[in-house]
């Protein structure tokens, strides 16, 4: 019964029955889309202003998570996709691209949400950032020498 989920389930319902709704409604809907990603980074600088992070005080659990979430997750789905469900050529490329990428803004705006991890939540999306920044050079150059 959380709001984004009884959202989610209502989006789906009203495009499957094709009910048509006004274009002003579309308009307002389309307009708080646009402006969510910024709404939360701008929460998250907000948050972490606050916070004061810093590299130092990185945790070992945190070290883990952002190893598995730059790294192990992408290597997992390179070797399911190719071999789990022989998917080839560019769209494996895709796929660990994509994997490779660092943690959404979305986790810190579920923590925050439900007011558990935040401090975590804020400092993995910021350091997985940070590697995915030094790391996705090197998934690119696999993804253009692989093909």
């Amino acid at each position: 019964m959380t709001p984004v989920v009884i959202a989610c389930n209502a989006g789906i319902v009203l495009n499957l029955l094709s009910i048509p709704l006004p274009q002003v409604a579309l308009d307002s809907f389309a307009f708080v889309g646009d402006s969510a990603s910024p709404v939360a980074l701008f929460a998250l600088g907000l948050h972490l202003g606050g916070m004061g992070l810093t590299v130092r005080g990185t945790t070992v659990e945190e070290l883990w998570i952002i190893a598995f979430k730059c790294v192990a997750f992408p290597l997992m789905t390179l070797v399911v996709a190719r071999h789990g469900f022989g998917v080839e050529g560019d769209w494996l490329h895709y796929l660990v691209l994509l994997a490779a990428m660092p943690a959404p803004q979305n986790l810190f705006i579920f923590a925050q949400r439900y007011d558990v991890g935040v401090d975590m939540s804020a400092a993995l999306v910021i350091k997985s950032s940070v590697v995915a920044l030094l790391l996705l050079p090197l998934w690119v150059q696999w993804a253009a020498h692989s093909a």
